[in-house]
């Protein structure tokens, strides 16, 4: 299977790649999706074109699906250890879902680890409690590609990432060398002919064959969930809406008591009414409680309780929330053994890194002399009209480029022999 890098701009408007250049069927290639984070259109866009995917989601209210919640309510398929920090990873299958009304199904893998501690901000993810979650979509079947499998490619780019940053080191591809866009896109080109030109005869001077390596030992089937058909929908209890923004600070929804009527009593005694129950989405509903306005603009805890710079003219509005549950499931798990996955590729690149270690393993020592002698002065220098005649003769010359003065520094070469050196 090879693995193509897509780097799309947001605002800008992606077309299926082209795999005929790369003489490759659609249904071999695996496309990793940087960018545009995982969204819908271009996703729906990728899978008509027939080719495998592997990108991050930011549509964060699937964790909100009660596929997602049933998932999240048993123990983790998997977990991994990040290898530069240490930490615990905990990973989900959740199943494919259906990412909008018209648009294909995807399977969805959610990642989740602890928080970090109060007052650090988490620059990828959702913070959620005690929890950060990200969400990771794919059309790999979960038979041949596991979900550790799927975060291998994602965040190991398919083991290509030191291939590109040899690319970049040795061609420097970004480099601005033209004042139009067809000389910038040929620079490109040249740049790519140049790199496949430099493995065919890597490769060709090694001799080689095929690399091969386990990408991922054998392991045994990972449990799945079994859920009942057609189970009748049930929601959950009605949850107050936590506050944010300019609201914040004031009196909260666990402020106003329920009262046996179906109302809720303010802090002040004054009544809110039912207002309206309206569905948010699929597995999601909102109950609106109301206040009366002529309450609120005679209210001494208006200050309190309404957003900070707020009119006045509107009045308290609290909210709660309820979802809808996931049916019941049971764990079951398949009694068979999953084979390792290989990993095959061309060790074109090789012989060109090993020189480079080695070359960038030699360095220069340059030492002062202890006993240095006294500074000598150079020789007179010839007259003008010597040293405008262009045809010297060699001993001339060599008397010339000969003269250094006395030693003052010694230099050491490593990789190269003291013999070779003197002489």
């Amino acid at each position: 299977m090879a693995i193509i890098a897509v780097n799309w701009p947001r605002r800008s408007k992606p077309s299926p790649p082209r795999f005929s250049h790369f003489a490759l069927p659609p249904e071999v290639a695996l496309v990793r999706l940087d960018g545009q984070y995982g969204d819908a259109v271009v996703i729906a866009q990728l899978m008509l074109a027939g080719v495998y995917l592997v990108t991050r989601g930011r549509g964060y209210q699937l964790l909100q699906h009660p596929q997602i919640q049933r998932v999240l309510a048993h123990p983790p398929t998997a977990r991994v250890t990040r290898m530069n920090t240490g930490e615990v990873v905990e990973l989900f299958e959740g199943g494919w879902l259906e990412l909008g009304e018209g648009l294909p199904h995807v399977r969805v893998i959610v990642a989740r680890h602890s928080a970090p501690p109060p007052g650090k901000d988490v620059k990828v993810g959702k913070h959620v409690g005690e929890w950060v979650y990200e969400l990771f979509m794919t059309t790999l079947d979960a038979d041949g590609f596991l979900v550790e499998d799927v975060l291998d490619l994602y965040h190991g780019r398919g083991a290509f990432e030191a291939v590109l940053a040899d690319e970049d080191v040795e061609e420097d591809p970004d480099r601005w060398c033209s004042y139009t866009e067809y000389g910038q896109e040929l620079w490109q080109v040249a740049c790519q002919w140049v790199w496949n030109l430099r493995l065919t005869l890597g490769k060709m001077m090694q001799g080689g064959e095929l690399r091969e390596m386990e990408w991922a030992a054998p392991k045994e089937a990972p449990p799945f969930l079994v859920t009942e058909e057609n189970p009748p929908q049930e929601y959950g209890p009605w949850q107050w809406a936590a506050a944010f923004g300019r609201a914040t600070g004031r009196f909260g929804a666990e402020a106003f008591t329920l009262q046996e009527n179906g109302r809720l009593r303010c802090p002040a005694g004054a009544s809110l009414w039912l207002s309206e129950v309206r569905q948010e989405n699929a597995f999601t509903q909102r109950a609106v409680y109301l206040a009366y306005q002529t309450d609120c603009q005679q209210c001494t805890l208006r200050e309190q309780c309404l957003a900070s710079g707020a009119k006045g003219d509107r009045a308290r509005r609290v909210s709660a929330v309820r979802r809808l549950l996931p049916p019941p499931s049971v764990v079951e798990r398949k009694p068979i053994v999953l084979g390792s996955m290989r990993w095959v590729d061309v060790a074109g690149r090789s012989l060109r890194r090993t020189w480079i270690a080695h070359w960038r393993r030699q360095y220069v020592e340059v030492l002062p002399l202890a006993q240095a002698q006294p500074e000598a002065k150079p020789p007179p220098r010839p007259p003008r009209a010597v040293r405008s005649h262009h045809r010297w003769s060699w001993h001339d010359r060599l008397a010339r480029n000969a003269w250094w003065g006395p030693p003052h520094l010694r230099v050491i070469v490593a990789g190269v022999p003291d013999f070779l050196a003197m002489n």
